[in-house]
């Protein structure tokens, strides 16, 4: 997928979320060279740990806000925890607590290696 399509869809979906007061920690597009997609990781509010009730509110965001984030699902996005070791070496790395696209290819966080990826918000 085109990383503009995925920066502008990413960015549509967290402006949506921070809106509803669900705004996520860390949002970063991670592209899997194995099945040849991207997937959205989003690291929801402190607190928020139930996975049926992040994605409810992920389903209920995108379907109430179709024309903004384009062609994003739900099922684009996957719910990450702020313990994960990437995310934990990303929040070490850069703090992005607005919205950015800071893209890196081929890295390792905290011994997680992560083909390629855009950090669109890193704020733990």
């Amino acid at each position: 997928m085109d990383q503009n399509t995925l920066v502008s869809s990413g960015h549509a979906l967290v402006t949506e979320m921070d809106a509803t007061g669900f705004s996520p920690r860390v949002a970063m597009w991670v592209h899997n060279t194995d099945t040849d997609t991207w997937k959205l990781w989003l690291v929801p509010p402190k607190g928020s740990k139930d996975k049926a009730d992040f994605y409810r509110r992920i389903a209920q965001i995108v379907s109430a806000h179709r024309a903004e984030v384009g062609n994003l699902d739900a099922s684009d996005t996957e719910m990450a925890l702020d313990t994960h070791p990437a995310v934990q070496g990303i929040s070490q790395f850069m703090r992005i607590s607005g919205l950015g696209a800071a893209h890196f290819s081929g890295n390792r966080f905290n011994g997680y290696y992560l083909p390629d990826g855009i950090i669109m918000r890193s704020n733990l």
